[in-house]
């Protein structure tokens, strides 16, 4: 990968105090203006203050400007890769290039910013454990996949009850070399994480894997998706109900009621957004949860009906097209890819 120097964004920061619009009124003479330049009777003309939408714009740019160098600061900070840091700078350069393209196009006047090469990039799939902490102060632990293209789409993990984050492991690198970052997490009083067992605070624990995800500079944060497996199904339909901005839920072996989640009033605040059900015949209460909740769905819904095949993520790896399904399900109707 090509290396490439930050410091050209310190002076872009410098520059930017040169370059908004001059304001408007009577302007103040510097005291070597007001020694060698005699007054005259006609004062110079004072320059017009730009229009509203075109001075909202270069705000807007010095804004980026700053948050770049904060990302970039952060990022060091932490010792981020050189390959992270690029992704930062490239993303931001975009933003920024974007506005003044706009402020050409509005015939501004401005000074354009003497932007940082944008740097190549080149694929890099790998996986690493994470620390997370959630609104309500539990410490709970994660594995990222993280996905060899950028602006990638991102999916969430919810385990089973009493299970790790380390059953989804074999899912989890089929959706990353599909393309996908992907996080598995232990929920709390599972695995490494904390706390104790409280079902119905979960969904907190769905709300931090959603936004680490989010937060990756390689992950496009409108194009997200959530899977549990079990009482995580239940989990992720609840949060899923909660979260707008996700585009598609997974359950695999969902119950109408576990620990007091309940599904049917998520399932239905859950809109018309895509959602996938899944569960085995031998599993009788998960099978016949699937098809309640298919009938309260009021989208699009794929319903895998499967014999023999055990409960929640153990219904993964037996070559009974489960897996397909699920990444077919997430290309084409979650994120409307051929």
């Amino acid at each position: 990968m090509r290396r490439f120097i930050f410091l050209p964004l310190i002076a872009l920061l410098l520059l930017l105090a040169g370059c908004r619009a001059p304001a408007s009124g009577t302007a103040t003479p510097s005291p070597a203006t007001a020694v060698t330049q005699p007054p005259t009777s006609t004062p110079a003309p004072i320059p017009s203050p730009l229009p509203p939408e075109q001075q909202a714009l270069l705000d807007e740019r010095e804004s980026v400007a700053v948050e770049l160098m904060s990302a970039l600061e952060q990022a060091m900070g932490r010792n981020a890769s050189e390959e992270e840091r690029a992704l930062i700078v490239r993303n931001y350069v975009a933003t920024i290039e974007a506005i003044e393209t706009q402020l050409r196009q509005e015939n501004a006047p401005f000074q354009p910013l003497n932007l940082p090469p944008t740097p190549t990039l080149v694929a890099q799939k790998d996986s690493f454990d994470i620390g997370m902490v959630t609104e309500d102060g539990v410490r709970l632990k994660g594995t990222y996949y993280r996905p060899a293209a950028t602006d990638a789409p991102g999916v969430a993990l919810l385990p089973m009850l009493g299970r790790k984050r380390g059953d989804w492991d074999a899912f989890a690198r089929q959706l990353q070399d599909a393309g996908f970052g992907v996080l598995a997490i232990d929920l709390r009083g599972h695995g490494e994480s904390e706390g104790q067992r409280e079902w119905r605070k979960m969904t907190k624990d769905a709300a931090i894997a959603v936004d680490f995800i989010r937060s990756r500079p390689e992950i496009h944060p409108d194009r997200i998706a959530i899977l549990g497996a079990s009482i995580g199904a239940n989990i992720t339909i609840n949060y899923a109900a909660l979260d707008a901005a996700i585009r598609g839920a997974a359950l695999l072996s969902p119950g109408l009621d576990y620990h007091g989640v309940t599904t049917p009033d998520a399932v239905k605040a859950y809109g018309k957004r895509p959602l996938f059900l899944a569960a085995s015949s031998e599993d009788a209460y998960a099978y016949e949860s699937v098809q309640e909740l298919s009938k309260l769905a009021a989208g699009p819904v794929q319903l895998v009906l499967l014999d023999g095949q055990g409960h929640g993520t153990q219904m993964l790896g037996r070559e009974n097209g489960l897996e397909e399904a699920l990444l077919k399900w997430l290309r084409e109707d979650v994120f409307g890819e051929p």
